[in-house]
């Protein structure tokens, strides 16, 4: 609404800059090239030529002085200042109404509802015809704690711009604060089908049903989103999350393979997925389709472990050195607990001797205990 607001403003205040290049050097008129300047954006050089103006002359238009004044405080995020000179050029005989929506604007950044409204209310039927207006009142009512008067507020403006979708963008945020999940979906939904939103907006609303906990509602959003943008790795890995918040640890990985296929940068974690929902062998062709070896080497091994396949373990052991991923003291214990499960002590011990860290420590010395058991009673250590 900022950008229109100015362009309108500038428009009318501009219509007598032309005559600026009708005078002479000495003559120049600052307000009107200021005008002219702040139109294409040039704010300090506007503000310049405004610091210019001689106030003293009586020919001066002194509320057109003001205005701009105003206008270049605003750009400049001065918006207490704004106010000022807004007020300033209401006094000088401003009455263009559309400076009570800027005033409106720079109250409500500066958190003063009570007086955004009051501008707004003198903005009259220049209010009446800006949507953008009735979204302003009604997160000012909003944050003012007056929650119904919100709401009545955005009904009005849907009555008015029916085809205005922030509202329902902005009715949604209120509908979740206030735990009204079904109406947040409806609007959610609603937004979705006519704004044409990207995939992030999309996620925005999903994270947000999700983020207060509505977990179910999420889903059903999240679902058809994964169906409408079905070529979004983004929103199908979201909807596995969500499946993972209800402990759907099947349906998650299925999600995570479907987007590794849509951005392989998901291939880590669907074989991971994979491992925790115990498809082996799913798991391992994810993770063949790893790029970088020595994470692919790594999360092959933790698959291993989670499998029991000891003995691939073992046969990993020249790789494990080669990449240096030896020395990471998990993969380290994890190498000497798959020597001990193939009954390779001797090695087991050469690898639990290199371990410093507490827990890790602590681990190699309850398997010291049971290699010695083995040692000591074979039969107990039989399969």
């Amino acid at each position: 609404m900022t950008k229109l607001l100015t362009l309108l403003l500038l428009c009318m205040l501009s219509l007598n800059a032309a005559a600026t290049q009708k005078k002479n050097a000495d003559e120049i008129d600052h307000i009107s090239l200021a005008a002219l300047l702040l139109k294409d954006g040039f704010v300090s050089r506007a503000s310049e030529e405004l610091s210019q103006v001689d106030l003293e002359d009586e020919k001066i238009d002194k509320a057109r002085f003001f205005t701009l004044k105003g206008l270049v405080a605003t750009k400049q995020e001065k918006f207490a200042e704004a106010n000022g000179f807004f007020m300033e050029s209401m006094k000088h005989g401003e009455v263009d109404k559309t400076i009570y929506l800027y005033i409106a604007q720079n109250s409500f950044k500066l958190k003063d509802f009570e007086g955004a409204l009051s501008a707004l209310e003198n903005a009259g039927d220049v209010a009446a015809q800006a949507p953008s207006a009735f979204a302003l009142k009604a997160e000012c009512l909003w944050q003012l704690k007056r929650a119904d008067a919100a709401l009545q507020t955005l009904k009005e403006g849907l009555a008015a711009f029916g085809e205005f979708w922030n509202f329902y963008k902005q009715r949604f945020n209120y509908f979740l604060s206030l735990g009204l999940y079904r109406s947040a979906l409806d609007d959610a939904r609603i937004y979705i089908l006519n704004a044409a939103p990207d995939e992030k907006s999309v996620l925005s609303f999903i994270a947000a049903l999700r983020k207060i906990g509505a977990t179910d509602k999420a889903i059903e959003l999240a679902e058809e989103a994964n169906i409408r943008f079905y070529e979004s790795a983004e929103i199908t890995v979201m909807l596995a999350h969500l499946y993972l918040d209800k402990s759907m640890v099947q349906a998650a990985a299925d999600l995570f393979n479907e987007a590794s296929i849509e951005d392989s940068k998901y291939t880590k974690e669907a074989a991971e997925m994979m491992r925790r929902a115990r498809e082996f062998t799913m798991s391992l062709y994810k993770n063949s389709q790893m790029l970088e070896q020595k994470e692919k080497l790594k999360q092959r091994i933790a698959i291993f472990v989670e499998f029991g396949a000891f003995e691939r373990i073992v046969a990993s052991r020249d790789a494990l050195e080669r990449s240096g991923l030896v020395e990471d003291e998990s993969i380290r214990y994890a190498l000497a607990y798959a020597y001990y499960m193939t009954g390779n002590y001797e090695q087991s011990e050469a690898q639990l001797k290199h371990l410093t860290q507490p827990d890790l420590f602590n681990k190699a010395t309850e398997l010291r205990k049971n290699m010695q058991k083995c040692k000591d009673n074979p039969w107990e250590c039989e399969s």
